[in-house]
């Protein structure tokens, strides 16, 4: 068998060292460009774990509190439980969202609409913690995809960053006050409510987004033979 020529026993990656640390980090090669219209669904369902943390803020969670008659400490309890997961699930959505976008999104809003239902029908602060919780981890894990996306848009990325950036401080403020007029108006667990169609529609943009990109994926190229061991 003939020996490897010089200079072939540790090849460098064609783009630097940085193609090395990507391909550790994301996958088997560097990150690929997305399109816009892959952004509907993860920021969809990013904008809607934006509102869901806003709307126990102010009179939403005192509403909250004294229907289910719990502690004055079980608000602030139910913004960590749903903050804390959010925070360690965006991580894990950068990373795995680089490569497998709509397999994780996908999962992620249907466990918001999960989340907001359990939360919606809570009875008591146990179930309530737990709702919160669930929408927390989909909320994050949505908003690291977001965040991956709108980094592989390239060219498109100096209008996506602060349009969605733009859409997140305005869904912060429409769930603070969506909390505080309909608990008014209704119940504290009619924002919940209303969640839910808005985050059926993610899951749907998402599907289809995903079929969209599977179909229009190229077939890969043809690898020519591998040479003879002499």
């Amino acid at each position: 068998m003939t020996a490897p020529s010089p200079g072939t026993a540790n090849p460098v990656p064609p783009n630097g060292p940085r193609a090395s640390v990507i391909l550790v980090i994301g996958g088997d090669g560097p990150a690929p460009v997305r399109p816009a219209w892959m952004l509907i669904g993860p920021a969809l369902t990013a904008l809607l774990g934006v509102y869901l943390l806003a709307v126990t803020i102010g009179p939403g969670g005192s509403a909250m509190r004294m229907a289910l008659q719990l502690p004055d400490s079980a608000i602030p309890w139910s913004f960590v439980a749903y903050l804390l997961p959010a925070l360690l699930a965006t991580p894990l959505g950068f990373l795995l969202g680089r490569r497998w976008p709509t397999a994780l999104t996908l999962p992620a809003a249907v466990l918001l609409i999960l989340g907001s239902l359990l939360t919606t029908l809570a009875p008591g602060s146990g179930s309530l913690l737990f709702g919160r919780a669930l929408t927390g981890i989909a909320a994050g894990a949505a908003w690291g995809v977001t965040a991956v996306l709108v980094a592989q848009l390239r060219a498109q990325r100096a209008w996506a960053m602060p349009l969605v950036a733009g859409a997140a401080v305005l869904a912060l403020g429409f769930g603070a006050v969506a909390g505080a007029l309909l608990t008014r108006g209704l119940t504290w667990r009619t924002p919940f409510l209303l969640a839910v169609p808005l985050e059926v529609v993610a899951v749907l943009a998402t599907a289809v987004t995903g079929i969209v990109v599977l179909t229009r994926r190229p077939s890969g190229p043809v690898q020519p033979p591998a040479a003879p061991l002499v």
